[in-house]
C-alpha cells in the first residue's frame, strides 16, 4: 500500500511539472502571444511577490469570509427545509415543483438584481452564494430523508420508535451520506459563485483583484494569472477539506468502507 501511495504522489507531481514545463515552452517559444499569455516563471515570480503582500491575504480573507457565511446560511436552511419536506409527503408533493423550477434558474441571472439591492457588498455575495447552494442541497436532503431502507423503517415501527428518537436513529443516518455529498458539492459551487460575485459584481475579494489586474494593462497580466492560481488553490483546498471531513464523519457508512477497501 505504501508503494502504491508513493506511486500516486509521484505521478501527480510529474503531471504538474509537465504542465508547468509545457506552459513555459509555449510562452517562451512564441507559440502564444506573450502580451496575453505570460510565461510560467513570470507568473510564479509574481505569485511569490503577491504571497508576501498583505493585499492578497486581505482579498483571500474577503473571499473566504463571504463564501463561508453564504454556505452556512444557505446550507443550514437547505438541510432544515429538505428534512421537513422529506418527512412530510404532502408538503413534498406540494412544494417540489417550485423547488425544481427555482433550481433551474441560473444564479448569474439574479446577480444584477442582487447588485441593485445591495451593491458591491458582502451582503450581495452572501445572498448569491446562499441562493446558489440552497436549491440543489435541499433536493439532496429531501432524497436522503426519503431514502430510508424499508427493512429499517419496518423495524422502527415494530420497536415503536417515534418523534425525535426515530429521526436520530433512523432518518438521520440514512440521510447523512446524501447531505454530506450535497454539502461537499455545494462548498465548491459556493466558492465559484463567490468569485463570480466579486469579478462581475465588484465586491472585495480575489475576483475583484483579478478584474483590477486585467484593467491595469498587459504589464499586470502575470498578476492576473497569479490571482487565478490562488483561486484554483483555494478550490482544491476546499474540496479536499470537505472530502476528508466526509470520510471522517461517515467512516461507519458502507460507501466509505467500500472506498477504503478499494484503496487497500
Amino acid at each position: 500500500m505504501r508503494d502504491t501511495t508513493w506511486f500516486k504522489v509521484t505521478a501527480r507531481v510529474a503531471v504538474v511539472l509537465a504542465v508547468l514545463a509545457a506552459w513555459e515552452y509555449v510562452s517562451v517559444s512564441g507559440a502564444l502571444d506573450p502580451t496575453s499569455f505570460p510565461s510560467m516563471t513570470a507568473t510564479v515570480a509574481e505569485l511569490g511577490r503577491q504571497l508576501q503582500s498583505a493585499d492578497l491575504w486581505t482579498a483571500v480573507g474577503d473571499t473566504m469570509g463571504g463564501w463561508a457565511l453564504g454556505l452556512l446560511i444557505g446550507g443550514s436552511l437547505a438541510i432544515a427545509v429538505g428534512t421537513l419536506l422529506g418527512l412530510n409527503r404532502f408538503a413534498y408533493l406540494s412544494v417540489i415543483p417550485v423547488i425544481e423550477f427555482l433550481k433551474t434558474v441560473p444564479v448569474i441571472a439574479i446577480l444584477p438584481l442582487a447588485i441593485v439591492v445591495w451593491g458591491a457588498t458582502l451582503e450581495m455575495k452572501v445572498f448569491l452564494v446562499a441562493f446558489g447552494v440552497f436549491w440543489p442541497l435541499t433536493i439532496q436532503t429531501i432524497y436522503g430523508a426519503r431514502a430510508v431502507d424499508p427493512v429499517v423503517r419496518d423495524t422502527a415501527v415494530v420497536l415503536r420508535l417515534r418523534g425525535l428518537r426515530k429521526f436520530v436513529v433512523v432518518t438521520l443516518p440514512s440521510a447523512a451520506p446524501f447531505i454530506a455529498t450535497g454539502v461537499r458539492v455545494a462548498a465548491a459551487v459556493g466558492l465559484i459563485l463567490t468569485i463570480i460575485a466579486e469579478l462581475i459584481g465588484g465586491a472585495d475579494g480575489l475576483g475583484l483583484s483579478i478584474l483590477t489586474s486585467v484593467n491595469a494593462g498587459p504589464d499586470r497580466l502575470p498578476a492576473t494569472y497569479a490571482f487565478i492560481l490562488v483561486t484554483g488553490a483555494a478550490g482544491v483546498a476546499v474540496t479536499s477539506a470537505f472530502t476528508q471531513l466526509e470520510h471522517r464523519l461517515l467512516h461507519w457508512h458502507e460507501s466509505q468502507r467500500n472506498d477504503a477497501a478499494k484503496g487497500v
